[in-house]
């Protein structure tokens, strides 16, 4: 990994660097996306540096997100790790992962730390802030980048629990809200966008690239607009034919689509592949054979299938996912009233998991809090006592108690504030402060200053 700069911000317990559909355009999100077998490759080069820290890679066509936990526990070596967790650092992994130059991310990222990371996660995982509101297809891109985290031995108990409370919680959101309501996901919203630029589609031929579940989605959404003619094109025939089957289309040969492309009206596409498709060059010559008949072409796919390029070529209208978010604004105002609900129960599962979270930071704090405020009680009584010889036993006694009692009096209500369940303020923020503050995490903390 290339040692780039890093600030000297202290080391937060969680940590959350990403871009999105918002932040960064297409042509970035291409280069810098992530298919199953290259988030199982980044999450052991990562660990290979930090084998103490927990960490998640979310990749989706809209977005890309590294979460990271430090370790606990006070261990030399792990807090050694957590130190060298920094956005700096996530962004400079990300840069170098993919080949491109770190500048290349600025101004196109965002973090979130401690609690905002909670907060963000159930956000995303519950689809508020999706392209599509109450699209679910987030909800298994979640569980999957956690499962693959899992078997890759990446995940310890602060990300079980919270990515397990965030599906949860989406669960909930779902089955108690209406932000699902009516056609809610990337594919249909594909599919609404062709039925906006036809009258009818019993005359037209669909062409389906690839079999994957958004091609999937989007090929039983078109087929329920009874178009004349589907047909389903993908690198395994296998899979093409098992989709192909549950709506009656018509199987192509994935390395002849040209005649297919000629034929049809409408061109959906949704593979996993790293290189285009469909280049401007293949597609020029298609459109003459087409006799510049009009062709539709809609490209969800991240990497894209289709070239930029091919949007400029004589009748053909191209639509990637950036230019589904347009088409969505509508469908967002309609569900303002489900995205409030959605909210507070979000926000009960962020307080409950925040509080474990905040419960099992407290304690080695809270012990080292006493420890560290008796023993500066402790070196200054003996001091006392030794300047005071005429004082009988129990005088001395008696004067170590009162000091025992003016340090747990002091102490008593802002540690029991601290670890109220209801508290709103950010727990993990104040834990920190008290270790700065009071020099807990300093070697010599036990030391009083003279």
């Amino acid at each position: 990994m290339t040692d780039h700069s890093h600030n000297n911000r202290p080391a937060d317990d969680l940590l959350m660097v990403g871009l999105n559909h918002r932040t960064a355009p297409l042509e970035l999100r291409e280069r810098v996306a992530f298919n199953s077998s290259q988030v199982t490759e980044a999450l052991a080069r990562f660990r290979a540096g930090l084998p103490d820290v927990e960490t998640v890679i979310l990749a989706t066509c809209n977005r890309v997100e590294l979460y990271c936990a430090a370790p606990g526990g006070g261990e030399p070596a792990k807090a050694s790790s957590a130190a060298l967790i920094s956005a700096d650092r996530l962004k400079a992994f990300l840069a170098d992962f993919h080949g491109i130059d770190l500048s290349q991310l600025d101004g196109h990222t965002y973090e979130r730390r401690d609690e905002a990371v909670v907060r963000h996660l159930f956000a995303v995982t519950s689809s508020l802030d999706s392209m599509v509101l109450g699209e679910t297809q987030i909800l298994s891109q979640v569980k999957q980048a956690y499962q693959l985290a899992v078997q890759a031995s990446a995940v310890g108990p602060v990300f079980h629990a919270m990515f397990q409370r965030a599906l949860a919680a989406a669960k909930e959101v779902h089955e108690q809200t209406d932000l699902a309501g009516g056609r809610v996901s990337v594919a249909s919203v594909a599919v609404d966008l062709v039925q906006s630029v036809f009258d009818r589609f019993d005359n037209k031929v669909v062409l389906l690239i690839g079999a994957g579940k958004m091609a999937a989605l989007m090929l039983r959404y078109m087929a329920a607009l009874k178009p004349g003619k589907i047909v389903v094109a993908n690198r395994s025939a296998e899979k093409a034919a098992t989709i192909a089957a549950q709506y009656n289309c018509a199987i192509a040969n994935f390395s002849q689509l040209d005649p297919h492309l000629v034929e049809a009206d409408i061109v959906l596409t949704g593979t996993g592949s790293a290189e285009p498709l469909l280049t401007a060059e293949r597609m020029r010559g298609i459109v003459r054979q087409r006799s510049y008949r009009p062709l539709v072409m809609v490209d969800v796919a991240v990497p894209r299938d289709v070239e930029g390029g091919v949007g400029k070529l004589s009748n053909v209208y191209l639509y990637n996912v950036d230019d589904l978010e347009k088409v969505v604004t509508q469908t967002h105002a309609r569900r303002t009233q489900a995205v409030d609900q959605s909210m507070q129960l979000l926000q009960r599962h962020e307080r409950e998991f925040v509080h474990w979270l905040g419960a099992r930071n407290i304690g080695p704090v809270v012990k080292a809090l006493y420890q560290h405020c008796h023993h500066i009680g402790h070196v200054e009584l003996q001091e006392l006592l030794a300047a005071q010889p005429e004082l009988t036993p129990e005088q001395r006694q008696a004067v170590g108690k009162m000091v025992h009692r003016v340090i747990s009096k002091l102490l008593h209500h802002p540690v029991t504030q601290l670890s109220a369940p209801d508290m709103t303020a950010d727990r993990v923020t104040l834990v920190k402060v008290m270790e700065h503050l009071f020099k807990l995490d300093d070697a010599g903390a036990d030391k009083p200053e003279r």
